[in-house]
Formats: C-alpha cells, structure tokens, sequence
C-alpha cells in the first residue's frame, strides 16, 4: 500500500527540492507555451529559493504531497486580504511523471479541506486562459470561469475561477 503525506513547507525549510518540483512542473507549460524567463519571469517555471522564501514569509501556506518518502506535488494556499472568506490555490504542481493518475485532485481536495478548516467560503484561482485542459480539469472540480484579464507584465490573458465551498 502506498503511503501518501502532506507536510506544511516554511520558510526555515531547505527550500532546494520543492523549487526543483515547482521548476520541473511548471517547465513543461512553459515550454508548451513559449515562455522564457525573460517574458515571463514570474512563472513558477523559474522560480528559485529566495523568491519561494519571501513568498512563505509573505503569508501562502505551502504543502508538499509525498508518496512512499518521493516529492511529487505541492499547493499553496492563501487567504484573501481583499475578499471575505476567500482563499487563492496556486502552485499547483504535479511531477510529469505522477501526471493523469488523479494526483491532482488529492492535491486540490487537501487544499479545500484546510480551507473550510479555516472556515473559506471561496476558492480563487487564475490561470493562462488559452489553457483549455486546465482550464476543463478545473471546472471538472466545480470551478466557474469568473472573469479573464490582461496584465501588462504577462505575456497571456489570465482566467479567473471561482468555487464555493
């Protein structure tokens, strides 16, 4: 039997292996997409250990998913300063190889989870609006398109999504 744990990541962590999984993770939409870290340096794809590091001290609770002791996923979570009850996912990371195997879901169920713990009402999210498996995965799992925007330092239309919960 597998054995499957969550472990919440803080910023006194050896951040090294959770960069390399948010790096190897979201490498392959910002590849499929043309990004490069000149056109999009935010993307998680580039991501490395003192922004990870401001961004825990900032207040997102960041989880690592292992299975059998093997990192191969993380989401964050974080609480809305702007609207009540509302929490953000991001980070949502799945290793290629643990992909299409329903990892995704447990990270998101985990996530929800803590946040009706933390008595959310709303769950957030945004992603690249011209990513339709995503875009399907998520409204899959109750999420409604919201709103797209463009941002001026993002070199694609952002899409918003929503679930109450």
């Amino acid at each position: 039997m597998n054995s499957m744990d969550f472990t919440l990541i803080n910023s006194s962590n050896d951040l090294s292996a959770i960069v390399q999984l948010l790096r190897v993770s979201h490498g392959t939409v910002a590849k499929d997409s043309g990004f490069t870290k000149d056109s999009n340096p935010t993307n998680n794809a580039f991501i490395d250990e003192s922004t990870l590091r401001a961004q825990l001290n900032k207040g997102i609770e960041l989880y690592a998913m292992s299975l059998d002791n093997k990192l191969i996923g993380c989401i964050a979570i974080e609480k809305s300063s702007r609207e009540k009850d509302t929490f953000y996912i991001e980070k949502v990371s799945v290793v290629p190889e643990f992909r299409n195997k329903g990892f995704g879901v447990k990270l998101m169920d985990f996530a929800t989870s803590k946040i009706k713990g933390l008595e959310g009402k709303s769950i957030s999210i945004a992603l690249i609006d011209s990513n339709t498996k995503l875009k399907n995965w998520y409204c899959s799992q109750g999420f409604k398109e919201t709103r797209t925007k463009d941002f001026e330092h993002l070199p694609f239309r952002v899409c918003f999504m929503n679930k109450q919960i």
